[in-house]
This record gives structure tokens, sequence and C-alpha cells, in this order.
């Protein structure tokens, strides 16, 4: 099993709205730039679950999921979240909380985050 940061890096990459997706930490060239649509996913939830004769039986992941719109894109944010949340969703993760969008009032750049987690059954 891959980790959950790097599967939702994956579905996210599919969706080719960002031009860049990040795992853990945005690297240095990106941190000025607010041209570029730029994703930072970052795990928040790792927790063992479900106890039975000693044993764990499930894991809940979490991630957080942070995207940084370029100034100049131009598809639907709203759409854009939608498809983002319900491919999630189809890959079993749930949607946990939607923070409103923020406006950097120097740059003009529009962020969201994201919050899923998604629950393993694990088998013996």
């Amino acid at each position: 099993m891959i980790l959950p940061i790097f599967e939702v890096q994956e579905l996210i990459e599919a969706m080719s709205f960002a031009d860049v997706v990040f795992v853990t930490s945005i690297d240095e060239e990106y941190l000025e730039n607010v041209t570029s649509t730029v994703v930072l996913v970052t795990e928040t939830v790792n927790d063992l679950d479900k106890r039975a004769n000693n044993r764990f039986r499930n894991m809940n992941y979490g991630v957080e999921v942070q995207i940084f719109y370029g100034i100049n894109f131009t598809k639907p944010i709203l759409d854009t979240e939608i498809s983002l949340a319900r491919l999630l969703e189809k890959n079993d993760w749930q949607t946990t909380q939607s923070k409103s969008h923020a406006n950097d009032p120097k740059t003009n750049q529009v962020t969201k985050v994201f919050y899923f987690e998604k629950n393993y059954i694990l088998e013996d």
C-alpha cells in the first residue's frame, strides 16, 4: 500500500488542473510564485483503530489539501473543487472539512483548504 499522501497526489495530478502537486512541503522555487496553481498535500491523521483479539483492524488516515490558485487560473474554481471532492469520494475518501476561500490582498491569489479522511480495513 502506498502512503495516502501519495495516493491523493496521484489523483490530483490526474485531474490536470494544477501546475504542480507537492507532498509534505512546497519547493522553494514555488514559494513566491503566484502565477502557477500549486497544490500541497500533507498528512493530518494516522490512527490505528478498532482492535480485536489484541490486533488493530483499521487504519484511519487524513490529509490536508491546500490549493494555491495561480492569479491567471481560468477554469471555474467551484467546478474544480467539486470535481476534486467527488474524485476523492469515488476513491473512498471522505471530505471532513472544507474551509472558506482566502484571497491574498497583496497578490490577489485565491487559496482553498480541504481535509479528507480514509479508513483502511486491514486483512489478517
